[in-house]
């Protein structure tokens, strides 16, 4: 029997302990961004290669120039010149210098980079003005990354800083968790998605187009689908979607209504419901079944409520069956500029502006939650960037209380220069 009525912290319970990877897959890791390591990644090559210059300037043999000063230059030979993916073919010998540029190997002999501003040049001749000790200007070999470290641990986000260090490290495949592919699926025989023509009593689907934004953004392949209240129709949009998806998402009927039919759907198909009705505001509707091993989100047709339990419920589950329990929103801590209330056997929801103050050296970020409510759902849900979770047990939090919540966008966190 399914769990109903329950409260928010179960569902996410029962909602990660049913989530699990769907397997593994091998990507270049030109490709690889934002995907999850599945094992550990190890450099196969060392970087540099070889010792190699970090400046330009002439390399050396420290003894010649241990005294050298403007006052009492030292006199070296240069004998040849090496550039960057170069080699030189000259041993250094005492007296020599090499002319090197920088990212240059260093020759044979050499101990030191003097740099190019602590010289002077006549022809071939070359004064040092100041010493340069073994290893001064000089990236050893394997200094970024020698071969056989660890790279990236097993469970980790393929971010652009990394990738860019496993591609220094030769790396050039990875082996990753497989995002799970995601069918979305809009209810109602009033909804119609973009690029169908409006008539009088219909409603485009803007949950699914909602969820959608967030699931392309985070870099899942969705599918999305509309159909009528009906039984069959329900029945065959989700066996279509269930031959090419790992998810499926439902919007609409998913409460207690005459057309609320994808709770007796699901059944029909043979499914277990997991969990249907979740005592969270807004998102009471929300559910979790299984039609064989695809799994299913029920979620309700109110705007509201819909984010919210997408927000809440679906996302962490589809973050865990891509390898990871981290989620794709920031939680931080801002101060109420108002007092909000909520249910106290309820998690309650709270949708606020942001409001950024004391962004200066002396003083930080303080960042100010500005509780609203709008006429209009969609509007509110486009232009609030921050839920605010008053959990189940508390019914108040005051103006002046420092609260966590949920950025939504976390571009507000930009640098503005």
């Amino acid at each position: 029997m399914p769990r109903n009525d329950i409260g928010f912290d179960e569902a996410i319970r029962l909602t990660m302990l049913h989530s699990t990877a769907i397997g593994t897959e091998i990507l270049s890791v030109l490709k690889a961004a934002g995907s999850v390591a599945a094992r550990d990644i190890l450099a196969v090559v060392d970087s540099p290669s070889v010792d190699a210059s970090l400046k330009d300037g002439y390399a050396v043999i420290s003894r010649d120039v241990a005294n050298a000063s403007i006052e009492k230059p030292v006199r070296l030979s240069m004998v040849d010149t090496v550039a960057a993916g170069g080699t030189s073919g000259q041993h250094l010998n005492p007296g020599e210098t090499i002319r090197i540029l920088t990212g240059a190997p260093l020759p044979n002999g050499a101990q030191a980079v003097l740099m190019e501003e602590f010289t002077s040049r006549v022809g071939d001749v070359i004064y040092a003005h100041a010493d340069a000790r073994p290893g001064r200007n000089v990236l050893e070999k394997g200094a970024d990354v020698g071969i056989g470290q660890v790279l990236v641990k097993s469970g980790d986000v393929m971010t652009p800083q990394r990738i860019g260090l496993m591609i220094a490290g030769g790396v050039s495949d990875v082996e990753v968790y497989k995002r799970p592919k995601i069918g979305l699926l809009a209810t109602g025989s009033e909804v119609i998605l973009p690029g169908h023509a409006m008539s009088p009593g219909k409603v485009y689907a803007s949950n699914v187009g909602l969820q959608s934004a967030w699931l392309t953004l985070l870099g899942f392949d969705v599918r999305v689908l509309s159909e009528i209240d009906s039984v069959e129709r329900i029945s065959a949009a989700i066996v279509d979607l269930s031959k090419i998806c790992d998810v499926i998402i439902t919007s609409g009927g998913a409460w207690k209504g005459d057309r609320d039919l994808v709770a007796t759907v699901i059944d029909g198909l043979g499914g277990k419901m997991v969990f249907h009705r979740v005592r969270l505001g807004p998102g009471k509707a929300s559910g979790m079944a299984f039609i064989k091993n695809k799994k299913i989100f029920c979620l309700s047709g109110g705007p509201s409520s819909n984010m919210f339990g997408f927000v809440m419920i679906v996302l962490p589950a589809l973050f865990k069956m891509s390898g990871t329990d981290r989620g794709p929103c920031l939680f931080l801590k801002g101060i109420l500029e108002k007092d909000i209330t909520g249910q106290a056997n309820w998690t309650n929801l709270v949708q606020c502006d942001i409001t950024k103050t004391g962004l200066d050296d002396k003083h930080g970020l303080d960042i100010l939650l500005c509780p609203r409510k709008l006429k209009s759902r969609l509007r509110a849900m486009a232009t609030s960037h921050a839920i605010v979770v008053i959990p189940e047990g508390v019914e108040k939090f005051k103006a002046g209380d420092t609260v966590s919540f949920i950025c939504l966008d976390c571009d507000l966190f930009a640098y503005r220069g």
